[in-house]
């Protein structure tokens, strides 16, 4: 005689099915869905921990690319941002470069955040044994519009003449949120921007430093904008004739 319920482990094995099968699904989906939109494959998953997209979308919503000037990341860690700004130049501005600060020594950053956990320690978690460089250099091959410096941000020279947008999550430390604000600043085209990761999060220091900065250029600043979501701070340079 049949019973009414299947049997618990028949549920359990029935459940684990349907896992198996709407995981893949759902990440078909996602990858069609970024398609559609941005009209490029998504990178690989997991190289991209901040979500450029916030970042491609106020490019686009604000016209940013139509300014004169490269873009500028520092920080690549494993690439999935790098490879979102080449393809999305590829398709709004062919005509410009990304140029990527990193030193691709993940101990370097020993900045600790409010739980007590340093930024290096963090990056060796998720790279679980895998070298940084070879893991961005997997996720960038083959994309032509990418100038790599790979150096101290605090010794990098950028080759570009101007710059129109410029993110900046490097190095955590105080002195080096300084160092990068000032490495892309006074080479940012009026009405250009830059934007910084971990504003108002788990790393006071950052948001503290950051703070300063646009106190102390308040006249050269025409709008400040935080992406509370992503934690991300956009700092927008004023035209001369907004002064």
């Amino acid at each position: 005689m049949l019973k009414s319920q299947p049997p618990e482990e028949l549920k359990k094995r029935i459940a684990k099915g349907l896992v198996m099968v709407a995981r893949p699904l759902r990440r078909l989906l996602d990858r069609a869905w970024f398609w559609a939109k941005y009209g490029f494959l998504p990178p690989p998953e997991g190289s991209d921990l901040v979500g450029y997209e916030a970042l491609i979308d106020y490019m686009k919503e604000n016209r940013i690319l139509e300014l004169p000037g490269d873009v500028v990341e520092v920080g690549a860690f494993c690439g999935g941002g790098t490879y979102k700004f080449s393809k999305s130049l590829s398709r709004m501005a062919s005509g410009k470069r990304v140029h990527v600060i990193d030193c691709f020594e993940i101990e370097f950053d020993k900045t600790e955040c409010t739980a007590g956990t340093q930024m290096a320690q963090l990056y060796s978690r998720h790279l679980q044994g895998r070298s940084q460089k070879d893991v961005f250099s997997r996720v960038t091959v083959g994309l032509q519009n990418v100038e790599v410096i790979e150096a101290d941000s605090k010794c990098a020279k950028i080759s570009a003449n101007a710059i129109c947008f410029a993110f900046i999550d490097g190095n955590h430390a105080p002195e080096y949120v300084r160092n990068d604000f000032y490495l892309v600043w006074d080479k940012l085209a009026p009405g250009g921007v830059v934007a910084f990761h971990d504003y108002g999060y788990d790393l006071p220091q950052v948001t503290d430093v950051l703070d300063k900065l646009c106190t102390e250029h308040q006249e050269e600043i025409s709008s400040r904008l935080v992406n509370e979501e992503k934690h991300i701070l956009f700092i927008q340079k004023r035209c001369p004739r907004d002064r």
